[in-house]
C-alpha cells in the first residue's frame, strides 16, 4: 500500500492495462456544499474512474503493418522455405530494418490517455470488473478525490507502458534472432507447461502459428496431465498466457472440451468440439476472419 492506496483486484507486478480506481466520498457539510459538476459525479458515496490503456499500436501490430498482416503467423515457414532453397530474406526484411523502424516507433511522442468517470452505485459492481482496481480512501471533499483520481492513471499508464516496453523488447529480440540466424523455433523441444507460457509472456508476445502450437504441444500435455488438479494448473498457466485472447467464452469452452476428452477418450463428439474451438482460437488470433462463419455452424450442428 502506498500513500493509502490500496489494490483490490489485479497483480501489480503483471498489469492489465485496464485501470479502475474509485474513493468513498464522506457525507459532511463540506461535500453538500461542493459545486454541482462534483455532485454529479458521485453516485451512492462512490466516485469512479476507468481507463483503457491495453495498447492499439503495438509492435506486433506495427510489424503487421509495416511486413504484412500474417508476419507473425508465416515468419517460421518463410524461413524455412528460405533456408531449405537457400534463397535470400525479402527486401526490407532484415534485421537492421526492422530495428531503425522500430526505433522510429519508440521515439514517438507519448501522450497520456484520460481516464473518464463512470457511474457504480456499489464496491460489490466495481470488484467485478476484469481490471487493475485501486480503492484510494475515503475523503471529505469530493474535488480533492477528484484531483487524487485524476493523477493515479497518469502513474498507472507509465508503469504500464513501461512493463509492454520490456515485454515488446523480448518479442523483437525473439523475431531478430530468427531473421538473423534463419533459425526456427521448433515448438517440440518445449517440454513442459512452464516453458510454454513463462512467467510474463503473452498471446501478444507469441511469434508462430497458434493452430500448431495448441495442435501439437498444449492439448497433449493437458491429455497427458495425470490428475484433475496437475490439468487446473497447467490451465491456469495458459489461461494466463491467453488474457489477451477477447472472447472468454472460448477459452472456457475449450477447457469444458479438453476435461470432458480427459474423462471420456473415445467421445467422438467432444474431440470434434476440442478441434473446432481450437480452430476458432487460432483464426480470431490470426484475423482468418473468413473461417468462423463455417467454425460456427459446425458447433452449432455439435451443440444440436
Amino acid at each position: 500500500m502506498i500513500l493509502g492506496i490500496e489494490q483490490k483486484k489485479g497483480n501489480g507486478n503483471i498489469l492489465s492495462g485496464r485501470l479502475i480506481a474509485y474513493a468513498r466520498i464522506l457525507p459532511t457539510q463540506e461535500t453538500d456544499n461542493a459545486p454541482q459538476p462534483f455532485l454529479d459525479m458521485v453516485k451512492n458515496g462512490l466516485l469512479v474512474i476507468e481507463g483503457d490503456f491495453r495498447a492499439s499500436n503495438t509492435l506486433k501490430q506495427f510489424l503487421r503493418k509495416e511486413m504484412g498482416r500474417e508476419f507473425d503467423e508465416n515468419i517460421a515457414g518463410m524461413l524455412e522455405r528460405i533456408k531449405e532453397e537457400g534463397g535470400e530474406l525479402p527486401e526490407g526484411l532484415d534485421a537492421e530494418t526492422i530495428r531503425e523502424r522500430v526505433n522510429e516507433l519508440s521515439n514517438m511522442e507519448v501522450i497520456p490517455i484520460p481516464a473518464k468517470i463512470t457511474h457504480k452505485t456499489n464496491e460489490e459492481d466495481i470488484l467485478k470488473e476484469d481490471a487493475d482496481i485501486y480503492f484510494i480512501g475515503d475523503f471529505q471533499g469530493v474535488g480533492q478525490a477528484h484531483f487524487c483520481l485524476t493523477s493515479l492513471p497518469i502513474y498507472y499508464q507509465a508503469k504500464y507502458r513501461e512493463q509492454e516496453k520490456v515485454n515488446e523488447q523480448r518479442y523483437l529480440n525473439d523475431i531478430l534472432s530468427q531473421i538473423e540466424t534463419q533459425k526456427v523455433i521448433d515448438v517440440a523441444e518445449i517440454k513442459d507447461a512452464s516453458e510454454l507460457f513463462p512467467e510474463g509472456a503473452s498471446l501478444n508476445s507469441f511469434i508462430g502459428n497458434l493452430q500448431e502450437l495448441l495442435d501439437t504441444r498444449v492439448i497433449p500435455f493437458f491429455m497427458a496431465q495425470e490428475t484433475d488438479e496437475d490439468f487446473e494448473a497447467a490451465w491456469n498457466l495458459f489461461a494466463g498466457f491467453m488474457e489477451p485472447y477477447p472472447n472468454k467464452a472460448d477459452l472456457e469452452a475449450l477447457k469444458n472440451a479438453v476435461a470432458s476428452l480427459r474423462a471420456d477418450q473415445a467421445n467422438a463428439i467432444e474431440r470434434r468440439r476440442l478441434e473446432l474451438y481450437c480452430n476458432k482460437i487460432s483464426a480470431v488470433y490470426h484475423e482468418n476472419f473468413r473461417k468462423i462463419p463455417e467454425i460456427m455452424q459446425e458447433l452449432a450442428v455439435l451443440e444440436g
